[in-house]
C-alpha cells in the first residue's frame, strides 16, 4: 500500500512539472485595429496555437517560442480564444468603425468605371439627360419626344456596352470577410466586409508600376475613384498624397495620416510596393 502510495505522489509530481512546461500568453488583453486587422502576439510552448474570432478561425506557427495571429478588424467588439497544449487564453479585441455600407460604395465606384469607360460625347448627353426632370420632357413637342426617345435608347446601349467592356474593373456585387476584390494595371484592392459592412480598404501597386507612365496614371484613376466612392475629397486626398511621396522621396522617415471627411489614409513602403491603408 506505501508503495501505491508513493507510485501516486509520484505520478502527480510529475504531472505537475509537465503542466508546469506548458505555457501560452498574450502580450495584451485587449488590442485594437493595425490596418485591416488586430495583431494578437504572444509566446507559447507548443508548435501551434488555434484561435477562433468572430470573423475567423484558424491555426497560427510558433517560431522561437512566440506566434502571431491576426484577426479582421470588425465594427462590433470580438472576443477571441486562443488554445495551446490544453492551456486556454480568452482576448478582446475592439470595434473598429466602419468606412460604410459595401454596397453603398461598390456601386458608387463601379457608376464611375462604367461612365469612364463612354465615349465624351456620350457622357455629356447622359449628364443633360439625367438633369432632364419629368416635367421638361412633358413640355416637349411630340417630335422632340421621338427624337428624346432614341437618345434614350442609344444611351442604355452604349450603357450596356461600357458595363461589359468594364466587368473586369468594376467591384463585385458582394463581399465577405477579408479577400482581395480588383487586379488591374492600377493595383490590387484588398477589402474586409463584415456583415456587409466595408470595415477597411488595402490599395497596393508595385514601385515599379509607378515608374510607368501609363500604370501610374491607373493607379491614380483607380485610387481616386475608390477615395471618392468612401466619401472622401479625391482631390484634396490625391494631393496631400502626392506631396506625402514627394517627402518621403526626399528622406523623410515618417509620413503623416491623411484624413478627408472622416476617412483616413495610412502610407506605408516597402521596397518593392506602396499600401495605402483606407480606414474610418
Amino acid at each position: 500500500m506505501k508503495k501505491i502510495a508513493f507510485l501516486a505522489i509520484a505520478m502527480s509530481a510529475l504531472l505537475g512539472l509537465s503542466a508546469c512546461g506548458k505555457q501560452l500568453t498574450t502580450s495584451k488583453t485587449t488590442y485594437k485595429a493595425t490596418g485591416m486587422v488586430a495583431v494578437i502576439k504572444g509566446e507559447a510552448s507548443s508548435k501551434t496555437v488555434k484561435y477562433q474570432a468572430p470573423t475567423g478561425n484558424g491555426t497560427s506557427k510558433v517560431n522561437s517560442g512566440s506566434y502571431v495571429v491576426t484577426v479582421p478588424m470588425s465594427h462590433q467588439k470580438q472576443t477571441v480564444k486562443l488554445s495551446a497544449d490544453g492551456q486556454k487564453k480568452t482576448v478582446t479585441v475592439k470595434a473598429a468603425k466602419a468606412i460604410g455600407d459595401y454596397k453603398t460604395i461598390s456601386t458608387k465606384y463601379n457608376q464611375a468605371i462604367v461612365a469612364m469607360a463612354l465615349p465624351k460625347d456620350v457622357q455629356t448627353q447622359l449628364a443633360a439627360a439625367q438633369k432632364s426632370g419629368a416635367s421638361a420632357v412633358a413640355a416637349m413637342t411630340p417630335a422632340q419626344k421621338v427624337a428624346y426617345a432614341k437618345q434614350q435608347q442609344a444611351l442604355q446601349a452604349a450603357m450596356a456596352k461600357a458595363q461589359q467592356a468594364t466587368k473586369s474593373s468594376q467591384l463585385p456585387t458582394s463581399v465577405d470577410g477579408l479577400k482581395q476584390v480588383l487586379s488591374t494595371n492600377g493595383g490590387k484592392l484588398r477589402m474586409n466586409v463584415q456583415n456587409g459592412q466595408l470595415i477597411a480598404i488595402t490599395d497596393v501597386v508595385s514601385v515599379k508600376a509607378l515608374k510607368n507612365k501609363k500604370a501610374k496614371t491607373d493607379f491614380g484613376t483607380q485610387f481616386g475613384l475608390i477615395a471618392n466612392a468612401t466619401g472622401a475629397d479625391a482631390k484634396k486626398v490625391g494631393k496631400a498624397f502626392t506631396k506625402a511621396i514627394k517627402d518621403a522621396g526626399s528622406g523623410s522617415t515618417t509620413i503623416d495620416t491623411i484624413t478627408s471627411n472622416g476617412v483616413k489614409f495610412n502610407i506605408g513602403l516597402s521596397t518593392s510596393d506602396l499600401y495605402i491603408y483606407i480606414t474610418k
